[in-house]
């Protein structure tokens, strides 16, 4: 299961509201907390298996905000006892380690989002207490910043890196990797994904995804008929595997964006079909409502350039929510973060495909955290994984004013 995440700081006052009803799919099983004050612990979360990891950025140490990620094991598949097994930390010097975060299986993948410095993440595999990578990925070039997304799937790992520039035009990159035959070691990339426009400042690699052959990445910035909308490219796997450098095979683009919808801001792909975020997007005529669109690979194959075959929203006006700023796709499921709903208690929505493939719709489980007020921005970041979906709060008040919170959410059965 991939997972790609961002991370963005936020604040705010905290008010207590009444939490809404639960959804009658699902039923949160766990929450776990951050330790610190602003730490934005659940700024980005990853589940496979029986294990979930959670992101903390801005987790102290003594080198100032370093950032940390935290392991936890569901105890004989049970998610309602959750044991913390491992601590990751990063390197001396290293900022902003925690967000993004990514899992399959049993190797964990945790990226540096610092706005400074050389993009790099670092492999684990089974970690256990204080755990020491077993690889570390860099790129080959000056990427100009940090890591804003990870995706992973068997053995490719792809890391988005938006400031890409000296060697990229502005535009940003992602870059894949690929386990070598004796395992995960400290290695450069096996391949480069890039644009051919001639735009700069696109964002390009801000969202990653992967599944399968396909990956997917969003460019926020990417221009749409002059106008700045944002993008998403897929890239197919050549069958020599890859290597080199790659330009996209298909062009995502929303048919009905809205100027600076953000397009592109979050996105996951399951076997042929593709989700796209629009946090920013007027849905419902509503400033920064936001979407999600859907794109499923015709019958002929995935086109140059293409609109979305569907368009998810929420049902409503509902201003300020900015659904889509985290999603993930799994089969026939997509969940959507919208943290910024109701004051920014937030929400996040389930979204099934009908029997007859995706459509315009509206209707969602909606799921909220039981302890939820305001300005936690609950669905902040989302996973599936396990059977359970996972979602962090950055801002969570449950023990105090911005510890943040993750927490687990079972179907019923």
């Amino acid at each position: 299961m991939e997972l790609s995440t961002r991370l963005l700081l936020i604040g705010g006052i905290a008010l207590l509201l009444a939490s809404p009803a639960f959804s009658r799919n699902f039923t949160q099983l766990a929450e776990v907390t951050g330790t610190g004050v602003g730490d934005d612990f659940g700024a980005s979360v990853a589940v496979s298996g029986n294990t979930l990891v959670v992101g903390s950025p801005l987790a102290r140490c003594a080198y100032g905000d370093c950032g940390a990620a935290y392991v936890y094991t569901a105890v004989n598949g049970d998610w309602t006892n959750l044991v913390q097994t491992a601590t990751l930390t990063p390197p001396a010097g290293i900022g902003g380690f925690g967000a993004p975060v990514a899992i399959n299986g049993d190797t964990i993948v945790v990226g540096n989002s610092g706005p400074s410095g050389q993009a790099e993440a670092y492999v684990y595999v089974n970690p256990s207490g204080n755990a020491t990578p077993v690889a570390e990925l860099t790129a080959s070039v000056d990427t100009g910043g940090g890591v804003s997304s990870i995706g992973i799937d068997g053995g490719t790992i792809v890391l988005g890196t938006p400031s890409a520039s000296a060697a990229y035009r502005g535009q940003g990159a992602a870059f894949v990797y690929v386990e070598p035959p004796n395992g995960w070691a400290n290695m450069t990339q096996t391949a480069e994904l890039v644009l051919v426009s001639s735009d700069a400042d696109t964002f390009f690699g801000f969202s990653v995804g992967i599944s399968g052959r396909n990956i997917v990445v969003g460019a926020i910035r990417a221009k749409v008929g002059g106008a700045e909308q944002g993008t998403a490219y897929l890239f197919l796997e050549p069958m020599t595997g890859w290597s080199g450098t790659w330009a996209p095979t298909t062009e995502f683009e929303a048919s009905d964006a809205t100027r600076k919808a953000e397009f592109g801001f979050a996105v996951s792909a399951s076997g042929d079909t593709v989700a796209v975020g629009a946090p920013d997007e007027a849905a419902n005529s509503a400033d920064d409502e936001g979407a999600v669109y859907m794109f499923t690979r015709p019958a002929s194959g995935w086109p140059k350039t293409m609109t979305e075959t569907a368009k998810l929203s929420l049902s409503g006006a509902k201003a300020g929510s900015e659904l889509g700023w985290s999603l993930v796709l799994s089969g026939t499921t997509l969940v959507a973060g919208a943290p910024f709903e109701h004051m920014g208690q937030g929400f996040v929505y389930v979204f099934s495909e009908p029997s007859g493939g995706w459509q315009n719709s509206a209707q969602a489980e909606q799921l909220a955290a039981s302890d939820d007020s305001s300005n936690d921005y609950f669905g902040y970041s989302v996973a599936i994984g396990g059977g359970v979906i996972a979602a962090g709060a950055v801002e969570s008040l449950d023990i105090s004013p911005g510890y943040g919170a993750a927490y687990v959410f079972g179907q019923n059965q």
